[in-house]
């Protein structure tokens, strides 16, 4: 099963969207959804592993792939 990391912050205008968005899609494709905030020391480990320099960003298995809210069509393609 895929496992989705989503960085975010409490201050970030477009990350409530973006959790909104993961967690419905999550819903229909079933896979594994965390979501960090980079201000927590654990997101702290994340920004610093994949210098992370803006907010919502995706993590899929492992690998960096979205900043910001993706279009539905690129996601889909991404947690097949």
């Amino acid at each position: 099963m895929k496992e989705v990391i989503l960085v975010k912050t409490t201050w970030c205008p477009h990350c409530p969207a973006a959790s909104k968005f993961w967690r419905d899609l999550q819903k229909k494709y079933k896979f594994n959804l965390k979501e960090i905030d980079a201000s927590t020391p654990e997101g702290q480990k994340l920004v610093q592993k994949y210098n992370i320099l803006s907010v919502p960003t995706a993590i899929i298995d492992g690998r960096l792939t979205f900043i910001g809210v993706p279009a539905i069509e690129q996601v889909e393609q991404a947690i097949k």
